[in-house]
Order: structure tokens, then sequence, then C-alpha cells
């Protein structure tokens, strides 16, 4: 039922200001879309989410900033062993360079740009069909939920850069994870 209910708004309603459903959490239905890489139907539901927020308040999002955040995170930090705490590091750094100056301003240049994402320089990115495990964690970093709490972290790689090192995350299998601050920290 769940997935017949947009088709039934689509044939039946028009989506506008009285075509969404109080009842329904757009944010878990754009979630079940990136799982399995429905960037149409995802859209929609961003925009009966974007009619609900107008009205009722909330954090605004496009479907495409979950679905490439979620990726990021998935291809950063997926491995099934992996807690949330290493995902949403990964995805607050991200977050991080979209907020500073050093970097684009969007999490789509962001997560393009030439040279910062192993799998976006191999073209292994736009394959990545992300869990719903990384996506919850993206969902929660799009509402505003964060673990570093410190805006100059904007490097995750294992290996030290930047102007230092804020955290060293070890895992048995992969090593260390250097979280490290901007070059420009501070200025």
């Amino acid at each position: 039922m769940r997935k017949l209910l947009p088709l039934l708004f689509i044939l039946i309603i028009p989506l506008n200001t009285k075509a969404y459903d109080m009842s329904l959490d757009y944010s878990s239905l754009m979630a079940d879309c990136v799982t399995i890489s429905d960037y149409k139907m995802g859209e929609w539901y961003e925009n009966a989410r974007n009619i609900k927020i107008s009205k009722y308040g909330g954090v605004r999002w496009s479907y495409e900033d979950l679905e490439l955040l979620s990726k990021i995170i998935e291809a950063e930090a997926g491995m099934n062993w992996l807690d949330d705490y290493i995902r949403l590091c990964v995805g607050e750094v991200l977050l991080n360079r979209v907020e500073s100056e050093d970097f684009p301003d969007t999490i789509v240049e962001v997560a393009y740009e030439e040279g910062q994402y192993h799998h976006v320089k191999y073209g292994l990115f736009d394959e990545i069909v992300p869990t719903m495990k990384s996506v919850r964690v993206a969902l929660r970093l799009l509402n505003g939920e964060r673990v570093i709490r410190d805006s100059d972290v904007v490097f995750q790689a294992n290996f030290p850069q930047g102007s230092g090192i804020y955290e060293v995350i070890h895992d048995n299998l992969l090593g260390n994870t250097y979280l490290c601050y901007s070059n420009n920290r501070g200025d």
C-alpha cells in the first residue's frame, strides 16, 4: 500500500498545496527511494514534504542531497561492522565542507569535486546504492544532528592532513581514519 499511495496521488490529485497527507513521513519515504534508486519518486516525495514544511515548518533539504550524502557515507564508511559514529563523522565532514569557504557550496559540488572522494575519482560513485543504515545517518545529519560539533573539521582520510588532527578513529580491519582541521582554521 505504501508504494501505491503516490501513484494514487498522481492519478487522482496533482501535486499542489492540498496534495499531501499529514500522516505520512515523507523523509522516510524519500529514504526508501534512495535505497532502490527511485529518483523520480524521491523527488515527488520531496515536493510533498516541502509543501508540508511550508505549512508547518521543518528543515529543508532535497532528495538529491539525501541521495548524495547517503552515497558518500556508504562509500566511505558503509562496511556493515562500522557503527553510526564513523558514518556520522564522514557525513558531517562533507557538510562542514559545504559550509567552508575552502570548498564548493553544495553537497553535489563537494561530492563531485575532483580528487576528494575515491569512488568519484574512479567512476564508481554513480553505481553505489546506499543501505538503509547509511540513509538513516544521512537523514539525521540533514535534520541537524552533529557529533563532531566543529565546523573546521573538513578532512577525513586514512592519513593526517590540514592544519591538525581533531580525532583518530581506529578500526582493526581498516586502520586509522583521521578527522582533520581546515588549513585555514580560525581565519
